[in-house]
């Protein structure tokens, strides 16, 4: 899910919606089966959140239909009242497209377009399933309207979901032992969990880190390595998790990031919690997708990791998340206050 997009944008045609998929995604799909929710606000249909699935095989068609209304699409309520099939795979699969039409419509769900297209380039024809008039060619994404809002807003649209996945990707082997053996000892030499100030001196260490990003000045590897110590502390993590809606939430996933392409096994899952929580907020699912494979590779059963697939998967809207991310930033700020007035 996504809403990478907060701008007002008019676009109608099929082609043009098609080359806003990448954009709305973060990277350019494969294989894919792609749900764009159009809500009716005031007589205006606007755009809701963007799903991707890998596509079912045809022998799977009956039950897909009942797997999008009991995940993603099980939250978006009477708003989505219209949505847009775009289907990435040749041949066709009509099989799929139809029993997906029909289960959303006993849902209340009317299908605006179900659109059919070979890949997401320009030039690449399209069609429609309903109609044989209704076909052209896709417009050039990088062309497109919000392509363009896109780019100048900073956001990066990836080639496919395999780039993205290069973007968290540890750096090098070399560079993940020797960051091991350097946490390790610090761990050694780490003060008794059980000290009532760690948690306070952590959290400030993580600040001050984050405000010498924004400033422009660069990180020594041993203040990265006690940044990613500190984290390893679910209760700093937690806290941690209001820098989200701070002012300085870009350098702190900045270095969420940066830590998550150095940590070794043990110290990845909060770090990369971080950066998967960060990246939703602002909706960038497919960067939090990327982020939680990560911690599944190594902690499937991690706790917030899990909860936070969860919350993608049930298509639970970012802003949904706003409340947690307040707690914490509440949490930070009375922590460091007590501590200054102490």
């Amino acid at each position: 899910m996504t809403t990478r997009l907060n701008t007002d944008i008019s676009i109608s045609e099929p082609g043009d919606v098609l080359a806003a998929v990448p954009h709305l995604l973060g990277f350019h799909p494969d294989d894919s089966f792609v749900l764009v929710s159009l809500h009716d606000l005031a007589g205006t249909p606007r755009f809701g959140a963007t799903m991707r699935v890998d596509l079912p095989c045809p022998m799977q068609a009956c039950g897909f239909g009942e797997f999008l209304l009991q995940g993603p699409l099980s939250t978006q309520g009477a708003e989505a009242e219209r949505i847009r099939l775009l289907e990435e795979a040749g041949p066709p699969m009509l099989s799929v497209v139809e029993v997906v039409k029909e289960t959303l419509r006993r849902s209340g769900i009317v299908t605006a377009h179900a659109v059919w297209a070979p890949q997401i380039r320009e030039g690449a024809p399209w069609r429609c399933y309903d109609d044989v008039d209704c076909e052209g060619t896709i417009p050039d994404p990088k062309e497109s309207p919000i392509g363009a809002v896109m780019a100048a807003n900073g956001a990066v649209t990836f080639g496919s979901k395999d780039e993205l996945r290069e973007l968290v990707a540890p750096e090098s082997p070399e560079v993940i032992a020797r960051w091991s053996a350097r946490l390790d000892a610090l761990t050694e030499d780490a003060l008794d969990e059980t000290d009532p100030d760690r948690v306070g001196r952590d959290v400030r260490k993580v600040h001050a880190a984050i405000r010498r990003i924004a400033a422009g000045t660069a990180l020594t590897e041993d203040d990265l390595q006690g940044v990613l110590l500190a984290v390893s502390d679910t209760r700093v993590r937690d806290i941690l998790l209001g820098t989200a809606l701070s002012e300085h939430a870009h350098p702190a996933e900045e270095l969420w990031l940066s830590l998550v392409r150095k940590a070794p096994d043990a110290e990845l899952p909060e770090v990369a919690a971080l950066l998967a929580f960060s990246a939703y907020l602002r909706g960038e699912g497919g960067l939090a997708s990327v982020a939680l494979e990560r911690i599944e590779k190594v902690q499937p059963d991690h706790r917030l990791g899990a909860l936070l697939r969860q919350t993608m998967e049930a298509g639970i809207p970012p802003a949904e998340l706003d409340a947690i991310a307040r707690i914490s930033a509440e949490d930070a700020q009375l922590l460091l206050e007590s501590e200054e007035a102490c």
